[in-house]
């Protein structure tokens, strides 16, 4: 009798550029670019000037999810070969980012408000063709990067992509910005860029069994790494499949951790939003995981273009069973790279530009892409838009890390709409300063007392309750705060119960209490289903 196998839930395929975990901006060439060579390079050549300091450092709970590499001392040489190695695969990356550096070093010094057609003859050989120069309307110099032509061109990420398959015992990995992906003995190197439909069989492989002959077939592996491969199978019956069913008189949603909601109307289509997945149970938490998602994902909606909101990873992992993809429109800069020519990049076919009031329709779901403020450290950054899901005679907010910046916004989302029944909103009103993110973009380094001041946050309690009063919730949910350990990985917050964010949570749900509204800090998972008559 022929062997039918799946994959087992704790199997990682944990998606690399170049050795590093796969993020948004590693797609994209400018940003790819400008991280290998003012991001990761000064990283790790600090690493191996002094690898005992970082070692040091990320063992101090204060300095989680800084600039320090964690890995062993021991590790030093491997680590230098990955520098000399990236030096030279890299060399074309490393002189793109070089030039953009320089070329708005020299606009910002000669582009003085009068023609700027002269700097053209002076362009970096590197960045011929793919730059247009421009004065923003208050006159300030300006670059567009042609990303579409780029992606085209020999700085594409697809011939750097990798992933790393390998068995997760528990939710604890390292830091995304900070630690390199090296080779281990566990683990199996998939050299195959993201557009692969390699990903999408080894996804349908977590569901649904194959013969073992078609998975060897496929996967293709040397000889040496097919006992590996064994271990992170299991035999299954060739009809075993277990997928969740949504009732047909309900509204349900289900949260799936950190800023992930699936929500399911009564005539079953469903919207998912910043999907980011646990593989499996771990430490007793519970929590939903890959095989509670629908068999059918009608439409994935992404807040904004960080990576704790867009994970490549889980995108991967449910590829095979998205419709479409909803995303904010981008700005088209350096720092506004576009989410939805990345999508595209790796492997999605449908994927939806929205402006903000914006509207799509899935039978008795209407969704609305409105007005997100704040998050980005005062950067012109357009990619970015809350979420409205109008079901039946109820909306849900998906709100993420909106900053109530200007309390009108909001004045005026409920007066388009109405009042707004069910909110989703972030609190993490900390925040890392703008760099953290956004350092390798920057022509000149930024003082640090400005830097602090611009700062990564969304709503603190009064902002936040201010939004609650205005758009009339009557059931808050605060969400997105990093605070699960399969998402700490990516987000390096502190979950513990002292620290501000969670403070100022723990405020905003008193006082919503207090004054008789519904309010939860959402944490591992959460089912609320809602009747057709509510």
């Amino acid at each position: 009798m022929e062997r039918f196998v799946k994959l087992k839930k704790n199997i990682v395929i944990e998606p690399l550029v170049n050795g590093w975990y796969a993020w948004s901006h590693l797609i994209s060439p400018a940003t790819l670019a400008m991280n290998i060579q003012f991001r990761y390079l000064p990283l790790l050549e600090s690493f191996v000037a002094n690898p005992n300091a970082h070692l040091v450092a990320c063992q101090t709970p204060s300095l989680r999810g800084g600039p320090f590499v964690d890995l062993a001392v021991d590790k030093v040489n491997e680590i230098q070969n990955i520098i000399n190695e990236t030096k030279v695969n890299c060399k074309n990356l490393i002189d793109f980012a070089e030039s953009i550096k320089q070329l708005y070093r020299q606009i910002l010094k000669s582009a003085d408000g009068y023609s700027i057609e002269p700097l053209y003859k002076d362009l970096p050989q590197p960045l011929q063709g793919y730059v247009e120069l421009n004065y923003s309307i208050a006159g300030y110099p300006e670059i567009y990067l042609n990303e579409s032509l780029l992606y085209k061109s020999q700085f594409s990420s697809k011939s750097l992509q990798s992933s790393l398959i390998y068995a997760v015992r528990e939710d604890e990995r390292p830091f995304i910005l900070s630690t390199p992906r090296l080779s281990r003995h566990d683990a199996i190197d998939l050299r195959q860029s993201f557009e692969s439909e390699i990903y999408d069989f080894l996804a349908q492989l977590r569901l649904k069994a194959q013969p073992i002959k078609k998975v060897l077939d496929r996967l293709n592996l040397p000889k040496e790494k097919l006992d590996l491969l064994s271990t992170f199978l299991e035999d299954a019956s060739e009809n075993e499949e277990s997928l969740p069913r949504q009732s047909s008189d309900m509204t349900r949603w289900r949260y799936f951790g950190h800023a992930c909601v699936l929500i399911e109307s009564p005539l079953g289509k469903n919207i998912l939003v910043d999907p980011i997945i646990s593989y499996c149970e771990s430490g007793g938490l519970k929590r939903f995981t890959l095989v509670d998602l629908p068999e059918s994902i009608d439409c994935v909606v992404l807040t904004h273009n960080h990576a704790d909101h867009v994970l490549i990873e889980t995108l991967l992992a449910i590829r095979h069973r998205v419709k479409c993809i909803a995303v904010p429109r981008s700005g088209d800069s350096l720092v506004d790279p576009s989410l939805r020519r990345m999508l595209m990049e790796i492997g999605f076919k449908n994927v939806i530009e929205l402006e903000s009031f914006e509207s799509l329709d899935f039978d008795d779901i209407k969704l609305t892409a409105l007005p997100f403020l704040g998050e980005h450290g005062d950067l012109d950054i357009r990619t970015k838009a809350a979420w409205l899901v109008s079901i039946e005679k109820q909306n849900y907010l998906f709100a993420a890390d909106s900053n109530n910046l200007d309390p009108q916004v909001y004045r005026l989302i409920k007066d388009t709409f109405g009042a707004i029944q069910n909110l989703f909103i972030g609190m993490e009103c900390l925040g890392a300063p703008f760099s953290w993110s956004y350092g390798p973009y920057l022509p000149f380094a930024i003082d640090r007392k400005k830097d602090q001041s611009r700062r990564l946050n969304g709503s603190d309690f009064q902002r936040g309750m201010s939004v609650v009063e205005i758009l009339g919730a009557e059931r808050v949910y605060i969400y997105a705060m990093g605070a699960e350990p399969w998402i700490q990985f990516i987000t390096s917050i502190d979950p513990a119960e002292d620290t501000v964010p969670r403070i100022n949570a723990k405020q905003l749900v008193d006082a919503c209490l207090n004054k008789g509204i519904q309010c939860e800090l959402l944490y591992c998972q959460k089912e609320v289903s809602i009747p057709l008559a509510a």
